[in-house]
């Protein structure tokens, strides 16, 4: 009896032993569900808050998004977007290029920032010009009168192309290198009818082509040599016909070093690119002047770099972005300018930057050729919003009136 109550007794020590060990752990397992159902609350919080940000973010973005499709939706335009390199993405240019203004390297635009290449696809030239000719085959043209109107078909408009450029109406011809005729033939490649005839042709006009891609048009106004070149003591020189095989491949230095990134970021070290090879270039061959940039003081440009100063995000108001070139083509001068902008600001504002009289120069633009004389005519009246390329040259005196006939003198019988 004694042995069995020891034993009772060390095995209730040991229940008890036990219990107490259970009881301590689950305290144990009761504390770590408590620390990880703490942790899980403040990690679903933090992707709470997370989600809520790219959520705000990509509503900011399609709001954005929005605005600059219906911008472009106001001109007739849409974004299609274009194919970036992952390579391209990575190269960084470098930050000099903010030392300039930042109008001048934003804001205005340039000739030749939008261009078709040299390389010209004459078959689907061809096409596209057929297809714009039929959507307005047989529509007819209202011209009108003092006192009525008058009803007549629509001449088609000549149009020669050749294998360095093409003619239309009657000239002047028009190199395929050209700024302006890249921009016509990137009008006619995409569906539309070039801008430059918008104002005469509000609604299209036939094209009446000629296919003269095999002859080169003497772009100095005469004709090929036909024989052969010699001078005293040297070999036969090459016909003027076999220099002028590729026509539409001719780069100039300048144009090449413009499609190079001036600086670019490689493994933490700032490479110069166009130094070198401009350098290597005029050892062998010297640049023309560059043509100096001037950004002109206006109103509208205090405004937008206050605003873009104060209010970033805030939408951007209507704006037109003006580049007028000297008499002699060695200076562009850049204006922002307000649709409701007058040509006499225009006037005044060339005037104070050039420090000369306002009577002592004219401003023209090439195609159409339109000679703006009156002041009072707004920039968008005018056709010269969003943007517009114009020229300066000095005054022309009008053409005279015409007069009064002869005095026919005393009538006999």
């Amino acid at each position: 009896m004694a042995t069995m109550t020891k034993r009772l007794r060390d095995l209730e020590q040991q229940v008890k032993a036990q219990t107490d060990e259970i009881l301590s752990k689950d305290r144990k397992i009761r504390a770590l569900e408590e620390l990880m159902q703490t942790f899980q609350e403040h990690q679903g919080e933090a992707t709470l808050q997370r989600q809520e940000e790219l959520e705000t973010m990509c509503t900011q973005l399609q709001r954005q998004v929005g605005e600059m499709e219906r911008f472009l939706g106001d001109y007739g335009l849409q974004w299609v977007g274009e194919h970036v390199d992952q390579e391209d993405s990575e190269d960084k240019i470098d930050s000099e290029d903010g030392k300039q203004d930042w109008m001048t390297a934003k804001k205005f635009w340039k000739p030749g920032d939008s261009l078709v290449p040299p390389e010209v696809d004459f078959d689907r030239l061809l096409a596209s010009l057929k297809d714009l000719s039929e959507l307005v085959d047989g529509d007819t043209q209202v011209t009108p009168l003092p006192s009525a109107v008058q009803l007549r078909d629509l001449e088609p408009i000549p149009l020669k192309l050749y294998r360095n450029g093409i003619m239309m109406f009657d000239g002047p011809f028009r190199p395929f290198y050209d700024p302006s005729t890249q921009r016509c033939l990137r009008d006619i490649l995409d569906g539309f009818f070039p801008s430059e005839l918008q104002r005469l042709y509000p609604d299209g006009v036939p094209f009446k082509v000629s296919d003269l891609r095999n002859q080169v048009y003497p772009e100095n106004g005469l004709d090929p040599f036909p024989g052969e070149g010699r001078v005293v003591s040297w070999q036969r020189i090459r016909k003027p016909s076999d220099r002028m095989e590729h026509p539409g491949s001719r780069m100039t230095v300048e144009k090449f070093l413009n499609r190079l990134p001036k600086f670019v970021i490689r493994q933490g070290e700032v490479i110069d690119i166009r130094g070198p090879i401009r350098d290597t270039l005029q050892s062998c061959c010297p640049l023309p002047a560059r043509i100096q940039e001037i950004v002109v003081e206006t109103p509208a440009l205090a405004a937008e770099r206050q605003r873009s100063q104060e209010s970033p995000d805030s939408p951007a108001p209507p704006l037109s972005m003006l580049r007028i070139k000297s008499e002699n083509g060695e200076q562009a001068f850049l204006l922002m300018m307000r649709p409701e902008d007058t040509v006499g600001d225009v006037r005044a504002l060339l005037a104070q930057a050039r420090a000369v009289d306002a009577t002592t120069f004219e401003i023209f633009s090439a195609f159409p050729p339109t000679v703006y004389h009156d002041d009072t005519l707004t920039l968008q009246s005018a056709g010269l919003v969003p943007n517009a390329a114009l020229l300066l040259r000095a005054p022309r005196a009008p053409p005279p009136a015409p007069g009064p006939g002869p005095d026919p003198g005393p009538c006999s019988k």
